[in-house]
């Protein structure tokens, strides 16, 4: 089916603050971020709490921050009229999808079909089949919920945030349930996208950040604690990676230790005098962006 080539939406978040609780109890959840994209794949990591659910789903249009503003081509997610109007440019999947145990997974996507206005009954259908087609449940589209397996589950709600080629994706842990094929299908599915397309992922697995994300943005406790490319990100290490044959003792410059299968012990902080240093990884320098101090 021809599909008209549109541009990625472009996302301007500004001084954004959301908390939850009441009173004295309110906790923040986000805190002044601020980000920008327009095409490819931003790819959100963060300690459990961080704030990632927070923040896609203000982007979702599904909860109104206490301050700052989201802005999607333009339209402020905060004024209703234009709200309807981003949404109808959205495709969204939750952290836990849900769906009626009783539906066919056809009908789950054809009926998200229909609220986009997805022209006359043809063309919707041809687009709900096309959505499953992409994620590969073709197979199982006369097949009830209830049968499909969690990675299924999970699949069917990719295939609904993709059905009308919108032109924002905001996609929270969308690899989670997925087996290693499956997620290396996912990044095909979004990097064939990223010219007309802009998606926003969530995920706490540094390898499928790496492999997806043209952007990374890290959030530690609510705010922004680094925004760029994977490759900036792991140089952010250098000089700071180190080996030892015994366990490191605690102290200000150690970060975190542990032990490999080798016997050795890799070690990130300050690493003392003729230490034997290690080429870092992006895991190395998230853990010393966002990780425990003197842990080993």
């Amino acid at each position: 089916m021809p599909v008209a080539v549109r541009e990625p939406a472009v996302v301007a978040v500004d001084g954004l603050h959301k908390a939850w609780g009441r009173g004295a109890a309110r906790r923040p959840a986000l805190v002044d971020v601020r980000l920008w994209a327009a095409g490819g794949v931003v790819a959100v990591l963060g300690p459990n709490g961080a704030g990632k659910t927070t923040l896609l789903r203000c982007l979702a249009t599904l909860v109104a921050p206490d301050r700052g503003t989201v802005h999607v081509d333009g339209l402020d997610v905060g004024v209703p009229d234009q709200r309807q109007d981003v949404r109808s440019r959205l495709g969204y999947v939750p952290q836990r999808p849900a769906f009626s145990a009783g539906s066919r997974a056809f009908d789950v996507v054809d009926v998200l079909a229909a609220g986009k206005g997805l022209g006359p009954d043809r063309t919707r259908r041809g687009a709900s089949w096309e959505a499953l087609v992409a994620v590969g449940l073709a197979d199982r589209a006369g097949d009830k919920v209830r049968t499909l397996s969690g990675g299924m589950v999970r699949r069917l709600a990719v295939a609904q945030a993709l059905v009308g080629h919108p032109t924002l994706l905001v996609l929270d842990e969308p690899a989670a349930d997925l087996d290693p094929e499956q997620r290396v299908h996912l990044r095909h599915l979004l990097g064939a996208r990223a010219g007309t397309t802009t998606t926003i992922v969530s995920t706490h697995l540094l390898d499928e950040a790496a492999a997806v994300g043209d952007v990374l943005v890290v959030l530690d406790q609510g705010r922004v604690a680094w925004t760029g490319a994977p490759a900036a990100l792991t140089a952010t290490a250098t000089g700071r990676v180190w080996w030892a044959e015994q366990p490191p003792a605690g102290g200000p410059d150690l970060r975190l230790a542990w032990r490999t299968p080798s016997g050795w012990w890799r070690c990130l902080g300050r690493p003392p005098a003729g230490a034997a240093l290690a080429e870092p990884t992006l895991e190395d320098a998230y853990l010393l962006l966002v990780g425990p101090a003197g842990h080993a």
